[in-house]
């Protein structure tokens, strides 16, 4: 529900977060935007390998990295910023993006592919969900659907 990309990419050499505009609560922009300063911290080379995962618990984030969001500690430490920041300049003016009469939640998991043979993984666009999965361009062989397919 975030992205960072790393300086190398910007023409003015910084990290660019771009975080979705589904969300609507403070609480979870912010944790979505500590997930992403933790790749900003290396430049995105670590993407959620060993050294990410070393930031990601120092600073309270939990659970699967890829997926990694704040622990309870963390969380507490989000709701105080967030209400602070609330108290300063008002309330969060943003309300859910709804896109194609769809409203997307939080709570729901990306359609992805993985091949059975050698484990290569694609994310997959939600137009294309009805084709089914792809083949693999290493194995060819059909690959297995996981996350949100409905």
């Amino acid at each position: 529900m975030g992205q960072c990309w790393p300086t190398g990419r910007s023409d003015d050499g910084v990290n660019e977060i771009h975080i979705s505009p589904i969300y609507a609560d403070p609480v979870e922009v912010l944790d979505t935007l500590v997930h992403e300063l933790v790749h900003a911290v290396d430049d995105c080379k670590n993407r959620h390998g060993a050294e990410f995962k070393k930031i990601a618990l120092a600073v309270g984030l939990q659970g699967k990295m890829r997926e990694a969001s704040a622990g309870p500690v963390l969380k507490g430490r989000l709701k105080t910023i967030a209400a602070a920041l609330i108290a300063d300049l008002g309330p969060y003016p943003h309300a859910r993006l709804s896109v194609g009469g769809v409203m997307y939640e939080s709570a729901r998991k990306p359609a992805r592919a993985e091949c059975p043979h050698c484990k290569f993984k694609v994310s997959m666009l939600r137009n294309h969900l009805k084709l089914g999965p792809p083949i693999c361009p290493k194995d060819m062989a059909p690959m297995e659907k996981r996350g949100d397919w409905d």
